[in-house]
């Protein structure tokens, strides 16, 4: 049977309403640098014909709420939005404004702006169609939002526009051989060669992430530290293997004194690195072949410890903002890489652990010094060893169900923990979620709390009312401060991991909370 054609009105709304939205499409664009009451006339100039509107009018959040529009091309008085609020209340939703003397069509639609919500009304004289004038309202109204948010966030912080560029840049540099050396790796599947490219780029942009979350976690204040007694000696070696790849390959000399009996309360993983990122900096500012040292200085109640190089040194000017996020030296540091973050979060992790970090240095050419002191603490006595690690054939009875909207995700994060020896099922949203944990019957589930529609948390709450305290439930989300770990625990949640998820920590935790913790009921 043959389809009826579409009639000519209905074909040339069609064709109207697509390019109405391409000419939407380009509001973000014009308003790019502008500051938000720049961006904000880009808009009541724009949407009248993007729209086909005779009437405008835009409610901003805001405190106070400001409120524009234009009729028929004129700016709206102050007495002109007075009687126009007055009319949108007397219209209790029906499809017509009593306007200026006349009637008007209209379609309203909310504006988020963040968090907040606005109002965009738009209407004419002729009736609207119901389908492309709706779309085109909501899609202008999503747009105002987004367009206005932008010009906000970057009116408050000028400064950051360069920072924007550096990181396009950073991200494209690691990037590029990743892609050449998957398509190598396609016609070469044994080729280690490109396997280690591989690994070894995205492990760089793996750390310009985490420094990108670390600064933001900085500037909200939510930067948590996990303490425990670590010795000092432990957290200089780490450091020292985490550097020791760029030190090799600039032919470095590496001396690291002893720090014996030198005891630190705090978190091993945030100190290593703080002393990471030094090394790091001293490797990739010293010219090949250089010297770098770690001198430890051993008093009563604190040590010291100075990370030294004979490389590029520092100007005097520049000393006093090096610890400032997003500050660069001119030129050298932008060839190098780097977002000028690392010093920033240096400096927040050592007074976090009751320190003080400072910085010397001769001039250009004289190399630097890096000097960090922290409070000592007293030996740690000596824990019991925890249990050995599971073999596969003691996990096989646990089953384990995993749930992301990024399909890759959960697929591989399945495999890895089939590998490990757990029988896994894998789900796309918390629908399916749900129907899969009736069919299934896991154990534990992995969840991701971004999920569309019923999102983690409220997967995690229906989960625990219908399953009660039994299953593991382990939260998988891309955000890692107090305030989100506490909203996990509070919707139900026994573990929080931050994306990307480590399969040895997701096992280990498995491991100590099914396996060992009595969860499952083993065959006989």
């Amino acid at each position: 049977m043959s389809s009826i054609p579409p009639s000519n009105a209905a074909e040339n709304r069609l064709h109207h309403c697509i390019r109405d939205l391409a000419a939407l499409n380009a509001l973000p664009s014009m308003c790019i640098g502008r500051s938000p009451a720049e961006a904000l006339e880009i808009v009541l100039d724009a949407l009248p014909t993007a729209l086909g509107a005779e009437l405008i009018f835009l409610a901003l959040p805001g405190s106070p709420r400001e409120e524009r529009g234009v009729l028929r091309g004129r700016p709206l008085s102050t007495e002109d939005l007075v009687a126009l609020n007055a009319a949108l209340a007397a219209a209790r939703g029906e499809p017509t404004l009593a306007v200026a003397g006349g009637t008007l069509h209209y379609f309203d639609a909310e504006v988020p702006v963040g968090k907040e919500r606005g109002l965009l009304v738009a209407a004419r004289g002729t009736p609207l169609d119901p389908d492309t004038d709706r779309v085109l309202v909501r899609n202008a109204a999503n747009l105002v939002g987004s367009t206005l948010e932008t010009a906000i966030v970057l009116e408050a912080a000028h400064r950051k526009d360069d920072f924007l560029a550096v990181l396009g840049h950073e991200l494209r540099n690691p990037l590029a051989p990743i892609l050449t050396a998957v398509e190598l790796l396609a016609r070469h599947p044994e080729a280690e060669r490109e396997r280690q490219v591989i690994e070894r780029n995205t492990r760089h942009l793996a750390r310009l992430v985490d420094d990108l979350l670390d600064i933001s976690r900085v500037t909200r204040g939510q930067m948590d530290l996990k303490k425990e007694s670590v010795s000092l000696a432990s957290v200089l070696e780490r450091a020292a293997d985490l550097v020791m790849p760029a030190v090799t390959r600039f032919g470095h000399t590496l001396e690291v004194g002893s720090a014996e009996d030198s005891w630190l309360e705090g978190d091993p993983v945030r100190l290593v690195q703080i002393f990471g990122n030094l090394l790091n900096n001293s490797a990739k500012f010293t010219a090949a072949g250089g010297r770098i040292q770690v001198l430890v200085e051993l008093a009563p109640e604190r040590v010291a410890v100075t990370v030294k190089d004979n490389g590029r040194g520092i100007a005097r000017p520049a000393i006093g903002r090096i610890f400032e996020p997003f500050v660069q030296v001119e030129g050298e540091d932008r060839r190098r890489g780097g977002l000028g973050l690392g010093l920033a979060i240096v400096r927040d992790l050592v007074a976090r652990h009751g320190g003080n970090i400072s910085v010397t240095s001769d001039g250009p050419g004289h190399g630097s010094a890096f000097r960090v002191e922290l409070p000592r603490a007293l030996r740690a006595e000596p824990q019991p060893s925890s249990a050995l690690p599971q073999s596969t054939s003691t996990r096989n009875a646990v089953r384990v169900l995993v749930v992301d909207d990024n399909t890759d995700i959960a697929e591989l994060l399945s495999e890895a923990l089939e590998d490990a020896g757990f029988r896994t099922a894998v789900a796309f949203d918390a629908r399916a979620a749900l129907e899969a944990w009736r069919s299934f019957g896991p154990h534990a589930a992995v969840l991701d709390v971004g999920l569309p529609g019923l999102d983690g948390y409220e997967l995690a709450r229906a989960l625990r009312s219908e399953h009660g305290t039994t299953p593991t439930l382990i939260a998988a989300t891309g955000y890692g401060g107090l305030q989100d770990r506490k909203r996990a625990a509070d919707a139900g949640f026994d573990c929080h991991f931050v994306k990307p998820v480590s399969v040895r920590d997701l096992i280990v935790a498995l491991d100590d909370r099914v396996v060992r913790g009595g969860r499952v009921e083993w065959p006989s």
